[in-house]
């Protein structure tokens, strides 16, 4: 507790730059509980005021809370987002070292211990950055998509709420849709982006309603980091619903029982998410008055995970456990049987991808 108190001047000056960066990660480090959060995140207050309250919450909660707050403060993704925290480092402001922890140093110069945690990617600008929606219906020559706009609306519902700017394309032929990615491959971005394609789809492509393929690498290729400066770092998440392929699922029993002056080089891959609504060669379902399994359920989970801190990859697991357990009816050779669905979610993430939710 002494040495927050010794370097309270300082530490205030450093966090009073993102104060509500630091608060989101103290409310989901349990170091303050939900209604200390609101009561400290108070909307016009100046920056160093939501900071000094915030500290003297924690100093007045007993030396564990005060260890813990010293040990978020060391985080790598609290670092990278305030660099001169090493400034208080050097005045001796330290948590306790666990003999039983080793650690080593990646290429970045950023120190890797076996408890530290993944670093989380900055998720704080307003709007959080762009979100495209492209919602392909009608087609010159495939079905109809019915049910396509319930899945279009639900996204845009969600992705609004986790305060991106949404933009929703109807019905893009392949042409049509490879210039709006590039348009928006050469916008300037927030702290991340978001697209989500809805169309038919076949191995390794999605259908314009020209009926014309568009190739999984033409969507994401706007956004590699030799193309899109202001996305270099930052996460790239493609929600994916589309057949990828003509085969139907059956069912198996399941028997019960940052480094200052060094430069940093990343693959320009990295920092992308997929998460496609079926493993490669099958069929995805959708329901042509509910929508599709898939983004239904991505929806419904992102609306209960996000609040709690939870990252895409827990949420896209939960995904997969609830539309994997889903039915559906078809008929072959006269007779029906049962099919299933499997999503699928690939990914070149380097940190933990939380979509916070903006405080109202």
């Amino acid at each position: 507790m002494q040495p927050l108190r010794e370097n309270k001047t300082l530490i205030t000056e450093i966090l009073s730059a993102e104060p509500e960066f630091i608060l989101q990660h103290v409310q989901q480090a349990k170091i303050v509980n939900q209604r200390e959060y609101n009561n400290l995140h108070v909307a016009g207050h100046p920056p160093e005021t939501i900071i000094i309250n915030l500290l003297d919450k924690v100093m007045n909660k007993g030396t564990a809370k005060c260890l813990d707050f010293v040990t978020l403060l060391q985080q790598p993704n609290i670092t990278d987002t305030y660099p001169r925290m090493k400034e208080v480092f050097n005045n001796n402001l330290t948590a306790p070292s666990d003999p039983y922890t080793t650690s080593s140093t990646d290429t970045t110069g950023q120190a890797v211990g076996m408890s530290s945690e993944v670093c989380q990617y900055r998720m704080t600008s307003l709007p959080r950055g762009h979100c495209l929606i492209i919602n392909n219906v009608n087609f010159n020559e495939m079905k109809e998509r019915q049910g396509s706009d319930k899945d279009a609306d639900v996204l845009k519902d969600v992705f609004q709420w986790l305060g991106f700017e949404v933009t929703v394309l109807l019905d893009q032929t392949a042409v049509q849709a490879r210039k709006e990615l590039k348009r928006f491959g050469d916008e300037t971005h927030g702290d991340a982006f978001v697209c989500c394609v809805l169309s038919h789809g076949d191995k390794g492509v999605i259908y314009g309603t020209d009926n014309e393929p568009i190739s999984i690498n033409d969507l994401f290729s706007p956004f590699k980091g030799t193309n899109c400066s202001t996305l270099i770092g930052k996460p790239k998440a493609f929600f994916i619903q589309a057949c990828r392929g003509k085969d139907t699922q059956a069912r198996v029993q399941l028997e019960a029982d940052t480094n200052p002056g060094h430069q940093i080089y990343i693959p320009a891959d990295a920092d992308f998410l997929f998460a496609m609504a079926t493993v490669e060669d099958y069929y995805s379902f959708r329901d042509p008055t509910r929508g599709s399994w898939f983004i239904q359920t991505l929806c419904k989970q992102l609306k209960q995970g996000c609040p709690r801190g939870d990252d895409i990859l827990t949420i896209l697991t939960q995904v997969n456990r609830v539309v994997s357990q889903k039915d559906d009816r078809y008929k072959a050779a006269g007779e029906y049987k049962q099919a299933k669905q499997m999503p699928e979610p690939k990914y070149t993430l380097t940190k933990r991808l939380v979509f916070t939710v903006p405080t109202q």
